[in-house]
């Protein structure tokens, strides 16, 4: 072998380890990436089947002012958020309503086992859905 094989020898040995250089973080972040949607999706997939809602009770106009309430258990064993519970009233999204957990207003979280009540002034509604967080809903039809 004279020089010129081993000085191309060289050169594709430095290319080899630039190119792998280059090449091993990128899979790395990738797999670590990956790695971190998949425990993501699975802990959204275990509060998904650990969320659980029943309607207590409902009513419309009870006391003339035409409010529409409603009483909603929390049955399951995940804790959900109160601002990310919403509430549709005949297929349309409210912005602006009413609600309490076991009578305070003021709060944020909602326990397993504790009533959200939520208050919505609206003219006779067809059908009322709420929608959790997790995307568990319960609706009430024929008020």
């Amino acid at each position: 072998m004279g020089f010129s094989t081993s000085g191309a020898m060289a050169i594709i040995f430095v290319g080899v380890l630039v190119a792998a250089g280059i090449v091993i973080p990128v899979v790395q972040t990738a797999q670590e990436e990956r790695t971190t949607a998949m425990q993501e999706r699975d802990d959204r997939a275990l509060a998904m089947r650990n969320t659980a809602i029943e309607v207590a009770s409902w009513s419309y106009n009870e006391s003339g002012n035409g409010n529409f309430t409603m009483d909603v258990n929390n049955t399951g064993s995940t804790v959900l958020s109160v601002p990310k519970t919403d509430l549709l009233v005949d297929g349309v999204y409210q912005e602006s309503y009413e609600t309490s957990v076991d009578g305070n207003g003021n709060r944020e979280l909602w326990q397993p086992g504790e009533t959200l009540n939520v208050t919505v002034s609206t003219s006779r509604p067809n059908r009322v859905k709420l929608v959790t967080e997790h995307g568990i809903a319960e609706t009430v039809t024929e008020v």
